[in-house]
């Protein structure tokens, strides 16, 4: 005879046992663990690193945090977007005016830096622009004064700022029959990417990969056993008779068009002549 074996009674009560977790909420979840860790990464990098320890050669990404730690700017991932932030917060002014009224301006213009080039013959410049079109500086500069800007690159939105800024006041060099060209380490074809992506701009933007133009220039300087790589930016002023007559360098780029401006046309003879004093 058979003995029939209880039946189990299940607790009606009790859950169901959740299903294994599908394969995209694994990948979600992987996600928000590298974008988590990332951001922890940052923090301990910033605890580590306080602004006033911060080496006054620090690197390019070092330098990029400074900046937007000074100004309280944050990346949205659209360099075109942070530049104009880095504008309205770093800029002194806008420009609004007639070039008349800028070049009356009682405003004194920012001086030249000391630099090895002021006064010198501009070192020649024969670099590639986004479309591998050789481009010279004596060609661009041929009879008229060129503003020759050295920036870090397309990466850095705060140096992408002085290129959006110059392109907003052209029409003011383009009356002083001045020229603008744009130099960096970035290759043709990064540039041309940009381009595509944010919009091109209407003057000469080069491509100088070595640095050779930028050490001729005295803006990059090649890390030793003594010091790391340094790269300035770097605006310049070339007049008609291609002599350097101003210079910049700094960790920041140079925003004050106004100065660009009346120190091309005192270059010319455009400014107007100072006021005598009643004795």
């Amino acid at each position: 005879m058979s003995t029939q074996q209880p039946v189990e009674q299940v607790d009606a009560t009790q859950s169901p046992v959740p299903a294994e977790r599908d394969t995209g909420t694994k990948i979600f979840l992987m996600l928000l663990f590298a974008v988590a860790s990332f951001y922890a990464a940052v923090l301990l990098y910033h605890a580590a690193n306080p602004v006033e320890q911060a080496a006054a050669d620090a690197g390019f990404l070092e330098n990029c945090r400074q900046i937007c730690l000074k100004y309280g700017l944050v990346s949205s991932g659209n360099v075109r977007k942070d530049a104009e932030t880095y504008i309205r917060v770093a800029q002194r002014e806008r420009l609004t005016e007639s070039l008349a009224q800028i070049l009356q301006s009682d405003s004194t213009s920012v001086p030249s830096q000391q630099h090895p080039l002021l006064h010198q013959a501009a070192p020649p410049v024969s670099l590639p622009d986004d479309g591998q079109q050789l481009t010279s500086l004596q060609q661009l500069g041929l009879n008229r004064p060129v503003v020759v800007v050295f920036y870090l690159g397309y990466g850095c939105s705060h140096c992408v700022a002085q290129l959006v800024s110059l392109e907003r006041d052209l029409h003011y060099f383009r009356e002083l029959d001045a020229d603008i060209v744009a130099i960096s380490a970035d290759s043709p074809q990064h540039t041309a990417a940009r381009f595509q992506q944010y919009g091109r701009f209407a003057f000469s933007v080069l491509s100088d990969e070595d640095r050779q133009a930028a050490a001729e220039w005295d803006v990059f300087h090649p890390a030793t056993e003594q010091s790391e790589e340094l790269m300035d930016h770097g605006t310049f002023v070339v007049d008609r008779n291609g002599q350097v007559i101003w210079a910049f360098r700094g960790k920041e780029p140079f925003l004050d068009n106004r100065s660009l401006l009346q120190v091309i046309a005192k270059s010319q003879g455009l400014l107007p002549e100072p006021v005598a004093q009643a004795p």
